[in-house]
């Protein structure tokens, strides 16, 4: 008899251990970060490292996920689980993701996180919400639109001997493009994928969805039209540098096959690129394109409902830890070692500390650790980066002065409205897939506008377009109180 008591409390003991190791296990969380074609080649070292800080600070662990447009399109459709997610207006799109209750409402529990919540510029709050409610946490980041063009500066500097031009037009980068394809006849000065020059639309239409090509005219702006809801199709400066494009690929400018090439990374991009970005990003890109460069503005500031939504993080409606993936959302934006290792990876190896406070990748960084570092949380939080090359210097205060300028930034009169898509979502998929039929070629300069957008505009309308334009505007309309 005493045999077995004795047996009976071992086995108890054994089983109340057991109970509380599996208490103290972390939380496991899935995590979908963007991606041009796939994770970083050093992620899984690097996530070992955030997982063992972030066990022991909150409990919490995480699998990030790197997934392309494509691919987390097709994610979400299938139903596949995850707890989180980076989510835009361009990139696995908040708008129709809330609407569809794919996030999570966070109206209430953000406020069980004032840190996450303080860490956020009150103004930016009005991106995520959907109808009065709120499905995501903005990143502190560049939140105005300013389009830069990035320049070689080995070419243009040294070799031609120009001097730094802050301000070149858009139509004035050709006499630039002209001057590198008589050097060189047989190269591209820009060469793209079929995405088309980065950014160059953004502040010709304050979209509404850029997936449908619908938004306000923002040169209308300041008028009795600002807002009028149009296609883009049929705003005029937006048609005309598509025009502008088409015929600088008919000069040679831009590579032949663009329409098929699938990615194209910026070291192999040519002399002359585009980017949505700040004065001080040219580290940034300096360190892409792993050359020296400078940049030059061409539009902006410009402050709107989908600037705002430039990045953010939402939690899926159907996770069974809420309350986990806030906790672990708030330690990306507010704990700054979490965020460097994030960002930039393992100290010594990928990137290392300079005297200024500032970081520079190594070369195994530059290779092993590329990603969409805005995507992961506040690009504001940790140092800032800097270039490996003395003639891109980094300014360690540059955050301060780029929310300075947006003291002059143009802001849109439709501040805060989100489409309800549910009433003509039928409409809009067809419309979605007439314009995927033509995109390609057309922003990358490989069909004719004149012939393309007659065309399209036909079709669209046929499966709708009118009316799916109507009930936008009825929508604005109703929220802006009119």
């Amino acid at each position: 008899m005493k045999k077995i008591l004795s047996l009976v409390l071992a086995l108890a003991m054994v089983l109340s251990v057991c109970s509380f190791a599996v208490a103290e296990e972390p939380v496991h969380l899935i995590w979908w970060m963007g991606c041009n074609t796939e994770a970083p080649i050093d992620w899984p070292e690097v996530e070992a490292k955030l997982n063992e800080y972030s066990a022991e600070k909150i409990g919490v662990t995480c699998e990030f996920r790197y997934l392309t447009g494509a691919q987390v399109s097709r994610a979400m459709e299938t139903g596949e689980p995850f707890d989180i997610a980076f989510t835009c207006d361009w990139y696995n799109d908040f708008a129709t993701n809330a609407a569809r209750g794919m996030f999570l409402d966070i109206t209430d529990l953000i406020d069980k996180y004032p840190a996450l919540k303080d860490s956020v510029l009150p103004s930016a709050w009005a991106a995520p919400v959907y109808n009065g409610r709120i499905y995501a946490i903005p990143h502190m980041k560049d939140i105005a639109m300013e389009i830069f063009w990035i320049l070689d500066s080995d070419y243009f500097l040294n070799q031609k001997g120009l001097e730094k031009d802050q301000y070149i037009t858009f139509d004035g980068i050709e006499e630039y493009m002209a001057m590198y394809k008589a050097d060189y006849p047989d190269d591209y000065p820009f060469k793209m994928s079929y995405a088309g020059i980065t950014s160059w639309e953004n502040c010709l239409v304050d979209w509404i969805s850029e997936e449908y090509l619908i938004g306000l005219d923002w040169e209308a702006q300041g008028t009795e039209d600002e807002l009028t809801v149009k296609s883009a199709l049929e705003i005029p400066a937006w048609v005309n540098r598509l025009k502008t494009i088409h015929s600088w690929y008919e000069k040679g400018y831009i590579n032949p096959d663009a329409a098929v090439t699938e990615s194209m990374p910026r070291a192999q991009a040519g002399v002359i690129q585009s980017g949505q970005g700040w004065f001080g990003a040219e580290t940034v890109w300096a360190n892409a394109i792993r050359k020296p460069v400078y940049i030059s503005r061409y539009e902006g500031p410009y402050m709107s409902t989908s600037s705002l939504r430039g990045s953010m993080t939402a939690i899926s409606s159907t996770t069974e830890h809420p309350e986990e993936a806030m906790k672990l959302i708030e330690l990306m934006n507010t704990d700054p070692y979490y965020r460097e290792v994030a960002r930039y990876g393992i100290e010594g190896k990928h990137y290392i500390k300079n005297d200024d406070g500032t970081v520079t990748k190594t070369e195994l960084g530059q290779t092993n650790m590329s990603l969409w570092a805005y995507s992961q949380g506040h690009y504001t939080l940790g140092p800032v980066e800097a270039s490996p090359f003395p003639e891109v210097p980094a300014d360690p205060d540059q955050w301060a002065k780029v929310f300075e300028g947006y003291a002059d930034a143009k802001v849109t009169a439709a501040m805060g409205f989100t489409l309800d898509v549910a009433p003509v979502e039928d409409k809009l998929l067809a419309i979605a897939s007439i314009i995927e039929e033509y995109k390609k070629e057309l922003v990358t300069g490989t069909s004719d506008p004149d012939v393309v957008i007659p065309e399209m505009l036909e079709r669209m309308n046929e499966v709708g377009l009118q009316d799916v334009l109507a009930e936008v505007q009825s929508q604005l309309n109703a929220y802006m109180g009119k």
